[in-house]
């Protein structure tokens, strides 16, 4: 009956916002969410950014849940809106441009005069998505399928994720900008060291302090126990392997990080407001199905995968293409990473890399906001 409701009252729903509309329409005005109104982050953070420096006549609109704790954007001439009420709606509608990095609701109506962009929020392709992840709950799947109806721009990152998720499991063959990541230009250029410093500052690390960065996905079927290794030996393997003094920084699913003890191993750095800037601090990355790696691949340093459910997760979620052929040293406990870190060959592993990114075709150049920046400009008619 539910799933019935969905298809039903989705459709009538956005006929009826149409009339917000109605009025003056902003050719110039681009409206900006990202993970549902919850972050000023990822791609759509990033094409923001770029529009602002060069592109100033544009006014640039934030929507988020809790706009009260995003005030400080309006000393930056941005404005905010709370995400889903109508003020947004209203603002959404009389723009010429949308850009989010999620699906936006089923209900919610896209004008033949905007431009959608969808920027999705991983690069190539991992973990099944969409229509290709088969257990989802009915009503959720049917609530994406009516929400990927709607006219989209999609950004990709690889070949890979246009065959694979927007094609395979979003079912979209409309336009797609095959341009990389926005939030990954400076992975591939590398040409912000002003970052590391001021990661190490925020932390209040030694400049010269060498940091493993942590950052599983979150499953709620898996006790918060069941994502830790030991510490002191993945440590202890860091140190004779690659040298410097190591600093463990975690980001994790607030619940998880709740539920850890020993906190005093390793740093809380759930709540960073920006990924991408702690990926490029790191020098080293551990995840298990997060697209991280994919991020993290791009500036050559190394990751490593820790997976002590993956046997559970590949019969469950399930992957565009074996684990075991991906580039990443892959682990199931703490002994196996231990080992994949002290027998870490520099060489092999770039070799990998660079193998995996072009098998996969990426579209990374470092150069994807200024392309999508000029397709927003050149199709303000």
């Amino acid at each position: 009956m539910f799933d019935h409701l969905q298809t039903v009252v989705a459709p009538r729903l956005r006929s009826l916002l149409r009339v917000l509309s109605i009025g003056h329409f902003h050719k110039k005005r681009i409206v900006f969410f990202s993970y549902f109104g919850r972050q000023y982050s990822c791609n759509p953070k990033y094409i923001s950014e770029y529009m602002q420096k060069h592109y100033p006549d544009y006014e640039i609109v934030w929507a988020f849940k809790q706009p009260q704790h995003f005030k400080s954007l309006e000393k930056r001439n941005i404005k905010t809106v709370k995400y889903l009420y109508p003020r947004f709606l209203r603002i959404c509608l009389t723009s010429k441009f949308i850009v989010t990095n999620s699906e936006i609701p089923a209900w919610f109506p896209i004008m033949k005069r905007q431009v959608y962009i969808n920027t999705w929020h991983g690069g190539g392709a991992y973990k099944r998505v969409g229509a290709a992840y088969q257990k989802e709950t009915p009503g959720k799947q049917i609530r994406a399928e009516i929400a990927r109806e709607m006219p989209c721009i999609y950004v990709s990152s690889s070949k890979a994720f246009t065959d694979l998720t927007i094609h395979q499991s979003f079912h979209h063959y409309g336009t797609i900008l095959s341009c990389g990541m926005p939030r990954n230009d400076m992975l591939v250029k590398q040409n912000r060291p002003q970052l590391v410093s001021k990661i190490k500052t925020y932390y209040h690390l030694p400049q010269d302090a060498h940091i493993l960065l942590y950052a599983p996905t979150y499953r709620d079927s898996k006790t918060a126990s069941e994502y830790l290794f030991d510490c002191s030996a993945i440590k202890k393997a860091l140190t004779e392997r690659f040298g410097g003094n190591w600093y463990f920084m975690f980001r994790m699913h607030y619940f998880v990080i709740d539920q850890l003890k020993d906190k005093a191993e390793y740093i809380d750095a759930s709540a960073y407001p920006d990924m991408q800037e702690l990926l490029y601090a790191s020098d080293v990355l551990i995840t298990d199905y997060s697209s991280s790696m994919w991020d993290f691949a791009l500036t050559g340093k190394p990751c490593f995968l820790y997976a002590t459910d993956l046997k559970f997760y590949d019969m469950k979620r399930g992957f565009y293409s074996d684990i075991h052929t991906w580039p990443f040293p892959l682990a199931e406990n703490t002994s196996e990473l231990e080992h994949c870190i002290e027998s870490f060959d520099s060489e092999k592993y770039s070799t990998n890399v660079k193998k995996h990114l072009a098998d996969l075709g990426s579209y990374e150049t470092g150069h994807a906001c200024e392309y999508i920046c000029k397709f927003i400009t050149q199709n303000n008619q």
